[in-house]
């Protein structure tokens, strides 16, 4: 009998650790990888990021801020890298910018698993700093970009001018459905109606 509790107790407590930590935001600020690599196609811990033409470069500490970020292979206008999320998620942000002296704008399209467009974001032309999302210590021109829709799978993030370089991407997941929990406690009513039975 008390088998049978201590089971059930340890299934209810990797349960919540997992739902508990599965609904955590995460932010990858690409520290980690090494300067002049090319990442495109590699799975950093959720996320894949590729580009058209197969190359997704790590840039140093000389862009907008103090740490690495993630470029594409040119400066050029229209040049894009899209994120690949392992899970569904229901927000993403980035920051992007350059060194600064001119004037830039990038854009953000996010897609679900059918690669349905379901959000769109833009920056507009902007120099300078981030007004509204300023972060210690980061200089030249940046902003802050976001977009929210249910189920994201993949965002692909577009140089609408002049290049960027793009840092601290953070998604937010997609949150456990009430549904989900319905079921767990029903299941764990059965269990206890079954041992109620036995006897």
């Amino acid at each position: 009998m008390k088998k049978h509790y201590v089971m059930t107790a340890f299934m209810v407590l990797t349960a919540v650790f997992f739902l508990v930590n599965s609904s955590q935001a995460t932010l990858w600020d690409f520290n980690g990888l090494t300067v002049g690599t090319n990442i495109n196609g590699v799975n950093l811990g959720g996320v894949t990021i590729t580009a058209p033409d197969n190359y997704v470069g790590v840039i140093g500490s000389q862009s907008f801020n103090v740490t690495n970020g993630i470029c594409a292979s040119s400066w050029s206008a229209g040049m894009t890298l899209k994120l690949t999320f392992d899970s569904l998620v229901k927000s993403v942000s980035i920051y992007g910018g350059d060194y600064g002296g001119d004037s830039d704008r990038f854009s953000m399209t996010a897609y679900d698993a059918l690669d349905n467009q379901i959000a769109f974001a833009d920056t507009g032309s902007y120099n300078g700093i981030d007004p509204n999302y300023p972060v210690s210590g980061w200089y030249g021109d940046y902003r802050y970009l976001a977009v929210s829709a249910n189920d994201i799978k993949s965002v692909v993030l577009t140089q609408v001018t002049w290049g960027c370089i793009w840092d601290n991407l953070d998604t937010t997941p997609v949150p456990i459905p009430a549904a989900f929990w319905l079921l767990g406690s029903g299941l764990l009513g059965l269990v206890g109606l079954k041992k109620k039975f036995r006897k």
